[in-house]
Order: C-alpha cells, then structure tokens, then sequence
C-alpha cells in the first residue's frame, strides 16, 4: 500500500472515531449541562408513577406512607416532585427540572426548600422562587391525597 493511501485511510479512521465526541458536543447545552453537573439521583424514582391516568386526570404518583418516609417523590421521566410542606403539611407537585440550566431540584431537609445542585438557584415548597440565578417559579401540577395515594394531574 502507498504511503499517501494509507495516511488517508489513518485520517478517516481518526475523524471517525471523533465523531461521537463530536455529536456530543452538539447537543443541547441544558441536556449536557444537567447530565454533567448533576450527582447521582440519591432518591429513586416512585415505581407506582406507571399508573394509567384515571378519568378525572390525576395519577398515582406514590403513597402517603411513601412520601412521610421519604420527605419526597421524584418521577423524572415524568418531570414530578411531590413533597409535603412542613409548615402547614400541604401536598404541592412541581416540575424538577430548574428553569435556569435544566438541573433536577433537591429537597434540602435542613432548609426546607428545593435547591438546584448545579448553580443553587432556591425554590420554596410549592416552587416559587427564594433565590437565583433561575428567574422563574417553578412549573406546578395540582396534587391530592385520595385513599393513602399521592394524585398529581399532569395537564
């Protein structure tokens, strides 16, 4: 083989093998920059969230039982956040992904509100906004307690 033929063939072989990285590289800055930042889900997602959505549109997203013992209920395939406000013990269901940069928010125990892990914007119990760099609420669903079930309507 010549020589010129096989340093073209070395040169595909390594623009190739680049082109992974390179698509990568293109994606969505909000979908790298949550799945790069983020740390590992430390709560797991609510295996009753596959519940079909009844007739009046709510859905198990959990039980009571669940969501005393783990403070939260977090569905991010279906982009929820069930959790109990210790003030006044009111259910509220936010989107979880912050406005800013696309991050799942955190329950913070100790400080009582949502906090983004990638750039600490601060949220409240029902998702308003405590504190930037997000400049938006939160998005909320409506959420009941009906027959020690946790029902959120998605639309």
């Amino acid at each position: 083989m010549e020589r010129r033929k096989f340093l073209g063939w070395v040169g595909v072989g390594v623009m190739a093998s680049s082109l992974p990285v390179v698509i990568a590289a293109c994606t969505s800055a909000s979908t790298d920059q949550s799945a790069a930042d983020e740390p590992a889900a430390e709560e797991p997602t609510s295996e009753i969230a596959e519940s079909p959505v009844r007739e009046d549109g709510f859905q198990s997203f959990g039980t009571t039982a669940e969501l005393d013992e783990k403070v939260t209920i977090v569905d991010k395939e279906a982009g929820v956040l069930v959790v109990r406000n210790p003030e006044n013990q009111e259910l509220s269901a936010v989107n979880p992904q912050c406005p800013h940069q696309g991050c799942t928010v955190k329950w913070d125990t100790e400080e009582k509100y949502l906090a983004c892990p990638c750039h600490g914007s601060k949220f409240d119990a029902v998702g308003g906004l405590l504190e930037g760099p997000a400049t938006e609420d939160l998005s909320t669903y409506e959420v009941k307690e009906e027959d020690d079930l946790v029902l959120v309507k998605l639309s």
